[in-house]
């Protein structure tokens, strides 16, 4: 069966695999209530949050949820948690299941390619299967805004950077030459641009190019969620953006925050 996996999907399974992400799984895991006797796994992937939390919280009943029955494969031969294929649009659970619901960078991506309707349908899924006082946590991407930012970069950088600038299809990004290696970009695009420069030429081009990471700020998925029936009781900003060598910012701004 492993045969019939599509190269997104040995992408992403790569990608989820990522020794770098037990990081923000355990700043998800410090905010879950210690009681938390069932936890739902939104976008669980290959299962790697979740079995974080078997391990933290043994007793309780953990459910993952994907829409990719491969990635699920991984999970359920662990069989530390059920698994459910569902796009979580499309919540097949019944409500008031749960006492915590997670979702880690999935957010962004319903928002990007669905559109706003399909992010607060998901949210209102999320709040129906959640029990009376449950949490819903979520780690994602935000749109720092449009401040234009000067940024020095190496030629092999200002290289990645036009490849980038050709192959982004969410929108358009736009910048100003001023010589010696120096370009003018919004914070939005820069953001965008750092955070995806590893998928470039990879099996996970396609889809990375096709969506932002920046699709809403930060008061927007509060109003979002708000709307859905939630009440925000906490925000984060965690691990600042990383600027790789040859990236320089010269501009004195306040550089984005990567997640929340």
């Amino acid at each position: 069966m492993m045969a019939h996996m599509s190269s997104r999907e040995r992408g992403m399974a790569r990608l989820l695999s990522r020794p770098s992400r037990t990081r923000r799984f355990e700043a998800v895991m410090e905010r879950i209530s210690p009681g938390a006797s069932s936890i739902l796994d939104l976008g669980c992937g290959i299962g790697a949050l979740t079995t974080c939390l078997s391990e933290k919280f043994p007793s309780s009943l953990l459910v993952g949820v994907d829409r990719s029955k491969y990635l699920l494969r991984k999970l359920q031969r662990r069989g530390i948690a059920s698994a459910v294929l569902s796009d979580i649009q499309y919540l097949p659970l019944k409500e008031g299941s749960f006492d915590v619901a997670i979702a880690i960078q999935v957010l962004h991506e319903i928002m990007s390619l669905k559109g706003t309707h399909a992010l607060v349908q998901t949210l209102r899924n999320a709040w129906s299967s959640l029990k009376s006082g449950g949490q819903l946590i979520i780690f994602d991407h935000v749109n720092p805004g449009d401040t234009p930012v000067l940024v020095e970069l190496s030629d092999e950088m200002l290289e990645k950077f036009r490849e980038f600038q050709t192959k982004f299809k969410h929108r358009k990004v736009t910048c100003q030459d001023h010589g010696k290696k120096l370009v003018r970009i919004s914070l939005r695009d820069l953001y965008d641009f750092l955070t995806k420069i590893w998928a470039l030429n990879s099996e996970l081009e396609e889809e990375e190019m096709n969506e932002t990471h920046t699709p809403f700020t930060s008061q927007e998925l509060k109003d979002f969620l708000m709307k859905a029936g939630f009440k925000v009781e906490h925000l984060s900003n965690l691990t600042p953006i990383h600027l790789p060598k040859g990236t320089t910012v010269q501009s004195k701004v306040k550089l984005p925050i990567k997640n929340w």
